[in-house]
């Protein structure tokens, strides 16, 4: 657990209501335990949420994450990966997207910019880009911290 990459008060507050306990964020039902939104689909290996930290300007904002304590992609076991591309679909079709990004993190959250390490995947959707949209219209997300350059 990262408590210095929590983005809100409330999302820290959780993550050390947790850590007392010394219980994963994301198993069993710790996330529903301490006040969370419910999930909304659950499957052998993976449920769903909606995120309740979502990434500012995001339009949808939910996470998949995996019923088992896994860290790695490399350790998912091949029924899960198997069973995600279903999971994936039922939330395309549930949220009736256009369009949208996945993204996860995993391994030592010390180079991830994670708050947990507990493998989960992002599905994010935001708006369509305008015209004369800028860099700083994009949504932000920290998918690790760059390089030091210099001696």
């Amino acid at each position: 657990m990262r408590k210095d990459n929590a983005r809100e008060a409330t999302q820290l507050h959780r993550m050390q209501c947790l850590a007392k306990k010394g219980n994963c964020f994301f198993c069993g039902n710790n996330y529903i335990r301490i006040g969370a939104t419910p999930a909304i689909h659950k499957t052998t290996h993976w449920y769903i949420k909606k995120n309740d930290y979502p990434y500012k300007g995001s339009i949808h904002h939910y996470l998949i994450a995996s019923r088992d304590h896994v860290t790695r992609v490399t350790n998912i076991k091949p029924s899960a990966w198997s069973e995600l591309l279903g999971v994936v679909r039922w939330l395309e079709r549930y949220l009736k997207i256009k369009g949208g990004s996945i993204f996860v993190r995993f391994g030592d959250i010390r180079y991830t910019g994670a708050t947990l390490d507990h493998l989960h995947f992002h599905l994010i959707v935001g708006g369509p880009k305008k015209k004369d949209g800028k860099i700083k219209d994009n949504i932000l997300v920290t998918l690790g911290h760059q390089k030091k350059i210099g001696r």
